[in-house]
């Protein structure tokens, strides 16, 4: 239900505990996905505690629109009478300022809908902001990130798709009131790159290391774990949530007849305490000191795994594209570990890890054979976009266990990728402060 609209930027009535923020960044080929989950945020509502605040900012395929939302309803309190950039830096900062103006409140915390690539560097686009930042390449190579603004109120992909850089990103967040938590509702977001990048941002960090369904978060229920006093309860909840049987995971997908639990296999959602990170940064450092090597830069056992379904092989969350086509980028933190440090050394750095990972429960849908099908069956049209990557021949080349699996990526450099310079991911990586501080110059990188 909608109710009449404000439409005057004029504050709630009283200060609150908690506002949550919900970012759509969805004026893109989710944008019907984002229609349902916006419906969800407003039954979620009901659920509202008087004591919180929910504010929408929900840019589709029209002018956006700041919501409201509580008791059933949303009520439009903002809208803008042209469309805006919402992968822009400037313009992020001035809708969460706007936010935050209408509902004063003792704590923030912050859910970003839409595409998401966590470190992962490809070619594309940025608007040009006054929160920017020099990155080591021309900007037609910048990390991209968050996003996708297509611009043109349009599904169709143009030459004038923009996304946020995660440099960029956090200097957003610096402007902003440390939020409880952030929980990033896109894929391949829970990467230890972002998380050490937003750390100062936020005391809890929730997202999953591993590509995800467009239908999101079950909002429906997740609205009132968003609320629980104790922001740590709140972010496991929300993490737990994701995974349960409150979403959509049993929904047969068109005509493929594949289950999404059959596509995503229900790929977790894991929760970073930030407090705790820089120790983790100091362990990492330690650890990867201790692997011997021949000769520099240093590579790491298993970095490039056959597809050979042996326990030899690494989890890995993404493989590339393009002219990099099928290389992993993103590996499991804690399985790289646990694959090239001696065991007395693997023992000190999971120590540490636990420490910051606080939430991070295996896949559901392991098989009796442990062999990961998260991204299961052929390669198929889920959506209207064809999607290669998440094919089971792609996804299904290692083992997983509790033991293994850690629910947080890393890239890990190899000397493949000197060969491509669109970018040079070994280079590009030192747009990321773990990458400049965890040690890969002094392994030779």
């Amino acid at each position: 239900m909608t109710g009449c609209s404000k439409d005057d930027g004029t504050a709630e009535d009283a200060r609150t505990r908690r506002t949550i923020m919900v970012y759509f960044n969805a004026e893109n080929n989710l944008y019907e996905a984002a229609s349902e989950d916006l419906n969800e945020i407003v039954t979620g509502s009901r659920n509202l505690p008087s004591d919180c605040n929910l504010l929408v900012f929900y840019d589709v395929l029209t002018k956006p629109v700041i919501y409201s939302v509580k008791n059933g309803e949303k009520v439009a309190v903002k809208t803008y009478e042209t469309d805006i950039d919402a992968s822009d830096a400037d313009n992020m900062l001035s809708v969460f300022q706007t936010m935050i103006a209408l509902s004063p409140s003792d704590e923030y915390a912050t859910v970003f809908w839409g595409h998401g690539d966590g470190p992962i560097i490809e070619n594309g686009t940025s608007s040009a902001n006054s929160l920017d930042v020099e990155f080591t390449e021309s900007s037609s190579n910048e990390p991209n990130s968050y996003g996708a603004d297509y611009n043109s109120n349009s599904a169709s992909r143009s030459t004038g798709v923009t996304w946020i850089d995660l440099p960029v990103l956090a200097n957003v967040m610096k402007q902003l009131p440390k939020q409880e938590f952030i929980f990033f509702d896109a894929c391949c977001m829970q990467s230890i790159e972002v998380a050490y990048e937003l750390r100062n941002f936020t005391k809890y960090f929730i997202a999953a290391p591993c590509e995800t369904p467009s239908f999101g978060a079950p909002y429906a229920s997740t609205v009132s774990r968003m609320c629980l006093s104790n922001p740590e309860e709140a972010a496991k909840a929300i993490a737990a949530d994701y995974t349960s049987d409150n979403n959509k995971w049993e929904a047969v997908v068109g005509s493929t007849g594949y289950k999404v639990s059959d596509i995503f296999g229900r790929g977790g959602m894991t929760v970073v305490k930030t407090e705790n990170i820089a120790a983790l940064l100091q362990a990492t450092n330690k650890a990867l000191k201790t692997i011997s090597a021949s000769s520099l830069p240093l590579e790491l056992t298993f970095s490039f795994p056959a597809d050979s379904h042996d326990a030899t092989s690494c989890i890995y969350y993404y493989k590339t594209y393009g002219v990099r086509q099928g290389y992993p980028e993103l590996y499991d933190m804690n399985d790289v570990m646990l694959h090239n440090l001696s065991s007395e050394a693997y023992s000190e750095w999971k120590a540490a890890f636990d420490n910051v990972v606080i939430y991070n429960p295996a896949p559901k849908d392991i098989r009796d054979t442990d062999v990961c099908s998260w991204f299961g069956g052929d390669s198929y049209s889920i959506f209207g976009t064809t999607l290669p990557m998440m094919s089971k021949k792609n996804f299904s080349s290692f083992y997983i266990s509790s033991d293994t699996y850690g629910g947080v990526s890393m890239y890990v450099p190899n000397n493949l990728f000197n060969y491509y310079t669109t970018p040079n991911m070994n280079t590009r990586m030192y747009d990321y402060e773990w990458c400049r501080e965890v040690g890969w110059k002094d392994l030779g990188w």
